[in-house]
């Protein structure tokens, strides 16, 4: 793997624009049967016109297959009870096949998952309507702006903000005219640790600055990165502190710190992000400050509203954070910072609440500040606006909750309600599929028993966003107005919709007889091999290359275009870009099945055998019945594939999800790697400015999109040196106070 080089990512999205689709249908130009939600029909009949019958299959292992049981972190093939022949259960082949089904008709989510329910840690059925949450860069810690929660409003609460000197003073200018831009939070060194020198023993200074007190201070204006290292802005110290028995220096700033101004006997509250009885450094190494809140402007601290659903995404957030600390194993688990650990006591405590001290996403563009986001750390997770639930919702891809909502997927292969009404019954509750796969012939299966030790096969994190999301036209969303990258906090949104997920072939280890060097090669970091045995999983067997899987399906009572939407995902030669094929359709495209699908395992190729497809309509079927000379299953004619064109498939063809599907399904032709982006590119590429939170030119990036003229070139995150710092506001130097 090299870093900062072409790649094209191991995990996309294919988009999912169902109301674009059933605009489509409802307008001819496509199906109406594949692309608008109806109720199932019943299986009391077969009818006139639909049509019965199975299809034999073979599956051609092209890159090795991984499945079965996970125990103790190892994985084996399962086996017949001769203990020699491959036993696949029949569920994984209908599960890869309606997998396939669902993408081409642009079906509904059959399966949303478990969500985790972040006030507890449990695993829940129903849909969560919380916002996910995103760690923030440091660089966004500049905009953050102080807040203090002062009262309650019958919607909301009030809070006052705390600029620092920033309304009232430009940024700090050096000789080279380079400004430093100021953090509205003052620095209180939390003890011994840090740039300045302690002046009191660290229990003094505990109990003379507890967390929310209000006090006065004298403040020293010094510069980070005038000498070279690390990014340039200023921050205020804390040095001494009044009381009414006179001041108390707590801090000497040494001569290696630059100084360039003065704030005295200034008044505000004190913020300490890490709980009661422990030191900053005990959250994290390389933390030394706590925060003092200040505002030195004219009028004061600004009151604002913060509405009530900002209340509820600081309570999303801090339930993160405790959810989070029940995932991380006890090696690498910090200690819990106030918010947290206050949440983890009493669950009611994740709620904002007067007094409560932490940091604000502000709007200031009208003539009021507008609170967008409260957080409770500098340096945390934010919350987005709006739950994958509810862009689903919205876009009509949560799974079906009433007979009325089935798409085409829910009708072919049935469906389950996840949370049906109390008095719901029939279809409002199940349907039973019209699609039944038999025994899996594993006969033909190699098995290895050559372990392997996979590259960590890590969750995917929908808070990442960028792989998951599309805009209303299923292509990447951008800035209104720009094809600039959005900023983290404008990702899910209003607006946009849910991709299915995609794991593009990795046509470099196609029928490789090697086992593909990226599905063990362990992880890199920081240019080390990662070598943690706690979350890589041991495949004891596998499937070997070339080995070849056989079944029947079989289907009843399918109308023409839902039998040829089957036969088209069964078509290997479908699944290949148009600008890929070959005049003679000599490329083929696979499906997907078992584990490790982004490290390029589980590649099948899935087609009819000859003169595998036997089908007869209905009203043949109830002649045969009425004179007793044949039923179902029973010397079905057999029927060329050709024969069940899909209607409008020329239409079909140029769909994004349609083209989307194709190239996940054939992979990338130019020889570049598959893979993830590497944790010093996701760093480099998630670099922002941190005034405005706008991704700095180049970075931000996501997968590419898998349609249209762009959809084959290639990734690279530029590694450039960038400014880390908010720009300055207008005006000259700031003055040095004598």
């Amino acid at each position: 793997m090299v870093e900062f080089g072409d790649f094209h990512s191991a995990v996309n999205r294919i988009p999912m624009p169902r109301e674009k689709a059933a605009g489509l249908a409802d307008h001819g130009v496509l199906s109406k049967d594949l692309f608008k939600d109806r109720a199932s029909r019943g299986h009391d009949r077969l009818e006139p016109d639909r049509w019965s019958g199975s299809i034999d299959l073979e599956m051609t292992v092209r890159t090795p297959l991984v499945f079965g049981e996970q125990k103790d972190l190892a994985v084996t093939v399962p086996l017949e009870e001769d203990g020699k022949t491959l036993r696949v259960p029949p569920t994984m082949v209908k599960g890869m096949i309606s997998r396939a089904y669902e993408t081409l008709t642009c079906s509904r989510f059959r399966v949303f998952g478990d969500i985790p329910d972040t006030s507890s840690g449990q695993r829940r059925r129903k849909a969560d309507t919380k916002p996910l949450t995103y760690r923030g860069d440091a660089a966004s810690a500049l905009g953050l702006v102080p807040i203090r929660i002062c009262g309650e409003e019958e919607d909301g609460l009030v809070g006052e903000l705390f600029y620092g000197d920033t309304l009232v003073t430009n940024d700090y200018r050096d000789d080279r005219d380079r400004p430093y831009p100021t953090m509205r939070a003052a620095s209180l060194q939390g003890g011994p640790v840090g740039p300045a020198n302690l002046l009191v023993s660290a229990q003094r200074l505990t109990k003379m600055t507890p967390h929310g007190a209000h006090i006065r201070c004298h403040l020293s204006l010094c510069l980070h990165g005038d000498r070279g290292k690390g990014a340039r802005y200023a921050y205020w110290q804390v040095t001494h502190i009044i009381t009414d028995a006179g001041e108390t220096p707590l801090f000497d700033i040494p001569d290696s710190v630059t100084v360039v101004d003065e704030l005295d006997d200034v008044d505000g509250y004190v913020c300490r992000t890490a709980p009661d009885g422990m030191r900053p450094n005990q959250l994290f190494p390389k933390k030394h400050d706590e925060r003092f809140f200040f505002d030195v402007s004219r009028q004061g601290p600004k009151k604002v509203t913060i509405e009530s659903d900002v209340c509820k995404a600081y309570a999303a957030v801090v339930r993160s954070y405790v959810y989070q600390r029940t995932q991380d194993s006890p090696r690498k688990r910090h200690e819990p910072n106030r918010a947290t650990r206050a949440a983890q006591q009493d669950a009611s405590a994740a709620k904002l609440k007067v007094k409560d001290l932490a940091f604000a996403v502000v709007d200031d563009s009208g003539p009021e500040p507008v609170v967008l986001e409260v957080v409770p750390a500098m340096i945390g997770r934010h919350a987005y606006s709006a739950s994958p639930y509810r862009l689903a919702l919205e876009q009509g891809a949560v799974p079906v909750s009433t007979a009325e909502e089935a798409s085409a997927s829910d009708r072919l292969f049935g469906y389950v309600v996840p949370d049906p009404g109390q008095n719901a019954a029939g279809g409002d509750v199940a349907t039973r599929g019209r699609i039944t796969v038999g025994k899996v012939d594993g006969s033909g299966a190699r098995i290895s028993r050559d372990r392997k030790t996979l590259t960590p096969l890590l969750e995917p994190k929908p808070g990442s966003a960028r792989r998951f999301l599309t805009g209303g036209d299923g292509g990447t969303p951008s800035s209104k107005g720009s094809t600039n990258a959005l900023k983290r906090s404008e990702y899910f949104s209003p607006g946009q919709l849910l991709g299915a997920a995609a794991y593009p072939v990795h046509r470099s280890v196609l029928d490789s007889r090697k086992f593909p060097k990226q599905a063990t090669a362990p992880a890199v970091m920081n240019g080390r091999e990662q070598h943690n045995a706690d979350v890589q999983l041991t495949a004891k067997s596998w499937v070997e290359v070339g080995s070849v899987l056989r079944c029947t399906v079989s289907f009843t009572n399918l109308s023409h275009d839902e039998l040829a939407a089957l036969i088209w995902v069964l078509t290997p030669e479908n699944l290949v870009p148009e600008s890929e094929q070959d005049s003679d359709r000599s490329k083929c495209g696979y499906l997907r099945m078992g584990l490790a699908k982004p490290f390029g395992l589980g590649v099948m190729e899935v087609r009819i055998a000859r003169g595998g497809l036997r089908a007869r309509r209905g009203a043949d079927l109830s002649d045969s019945y009425a004179t007793l000379s044949g039923c179902l299953g029973l010397d079905d004619p057999v029927a060329e594939p050709s024969d069940f064109t899909l209607s409008h498939s020329s239409n079909l063809n140029k769909t994004p999800w349609v083209e989307a599907m194709q190239r996940a399904a054939y992979g990338y032709a130019d020889g570049i790697e598959v893979r993830h982006m590497t944790l010093n590119e996701n760093k480099e590429n998630n670099q922002t400015n941190g005034r405005t939170g706008e991704p700095h030119p180049g970075k931000g990036i996501g997968p590419r999109d898998m349609f249209g003229p762009h959809s084959a070139k290639p990734l690279r995150v530029d590694k450039r040196p960038q400014s880390h710092v908010r720009p300055p506001h207008p005006g000259g130097n700031r003055g040095r106070r004598r």
